[in-house]
């Protein structure tokens, strides 16, 4: 029989383990990884540059790789603030504590990142957790871009990528490759309740979802998980990469604009014919872009309270006993 000091020496030898699976995990392949945990609840998100609309590094990478995430400002007018509201107290498969959310203090909000402008994957992952509010197109990643779509069926008026909701509550992922092609998975409609920001500004009828896009460089995938169900990812909308493009990586854009630059990425905020636009009103959490195909196993994974998941099973146990594009919001 094992002495007690042995068990509890093994089991923190698992642990630490379990730690360092989760640390390199997170590292492999994650290009960025803005957690935006900095808190505290209900500050409003500093902008470091004091400057509306000039970067700074305001929203830490978590990945170690420097690439940082600037709010487009300080206050009410386009800001974010901190939130408790978040979709699960953990992230199981990093093992890392969830303690905030953002979401948006007024009607421009958007965030955005300059580092990774060259960036042009072969095979890549975007994903992120939000509660949105009802109605529009709303962007939660995007990439900015004009004029970069060339090919047959592109739009070039489209920006390089879409991850986004859609007005009749569908999920889509949409990109354009170096060669000019633009490809889409696009769900079916309904899969998304947001709430009404007038009759409920805290958001207490939303849904908490994460989503993943991959491009695998042969097929483009969409994965959607209604965290409180339980369930897990499934998979929403697939779409292969055969327009015959000799390369399908992702394009780091075209064009320019006075308040924006081709390749930068967004979050909570798309972009239309060289205009700001789409945005995803609501909260935003755990936004992670990686530059490898990322399997559903190795998505980020968010443990829903135990409360949640007893409402949802009772819900269910009672239901058992009863028997495209154009320009969109500014």
């Amino acid at each position: 029989m094992k002495s007690w000091s042995s068990t509890v020496a093994s089991s923190l030898f698992l642990s630490a383990a379990a730690l360092l699976l989760a640390t390199t995990s997170l590292q492999s392949g994650t290009m960025a990884y803005w957690r935006f945990e900095e808190g505290p609840a209900d500050a409003q998100m500093p902008h470091l540059s004091g400057v509306n609309g000039v970067w700074s590094a305001d929203v830490a990478d978590s990945s170690g790789n420097g690439n940082a995430l600037s709010v487009w400002t300080s206050d009410g007018w386009g800001g974010y603030a901190y939130k408790t509201d978040v979709a699960g107290p953990t992230i199981a498969n990093i093992g890392a504590a969830n303690n905030f959310s953002v979401k948006n203090t007024g009607g421009n909000p958007g965030m955005w990142n300059t580092s990774l402008a060259s960036w042009t994957p072969a095979t890549w992952t975007v994903e992120a957790t939000f509660k949105p509010e009802w109605g529009g197109w709303r962007t939660i990643v995007g990439r900015d871009s004009k004029g970069a779509g060339t090919q047959p069926g592109a739009d070039p008026s489209a920006s390089a990528l879409y991850f986004q909701i859609q007005p009749d509550n569908r999920v889509a992922v949409t990109f354009q490759d170096v060669m000019g092609y633009q490809y889409s998975a696009v769900s079916a409609a309904g899969l998304i309740q947001g709430f009404d920001y007038p009759t409920d500004p805290n958001g207490l009828t939303g849904k908490w979802y994460s989503m993943a896009g991959v491009s695998d460089g042969t097929t483009l995938s969409l994965y959607l998980n209604d965290v409180a169900s339980g369930l897990g990812y499934q998979l929403v909308a697939q779409t292969a990469l055969n327009q015959g493009s000799a390369n399908t990586a992702l394009t780091a854009g075209a064009g320019s604009g006075g308040d924006w630059s081709a390749g930068n990425f967004s979050v909570g905020r798309g972009m239309y014919n060289g205009g700001h636009g789409d945005r995803a009103y609501g909260f935003i959490d755990e936004v992670r872009l990686s530059d490898t195909a990322l399997t559903p196993g190795q998505f980020l994974s968010i443990v829903p309270e135990p409360s949640t998941l007893a409402l949802v099973g009772l819900g269910a146990f009672g239901l058992l006993g009863s028997r495209s594009f154009r320009k969109r919001n500014s």
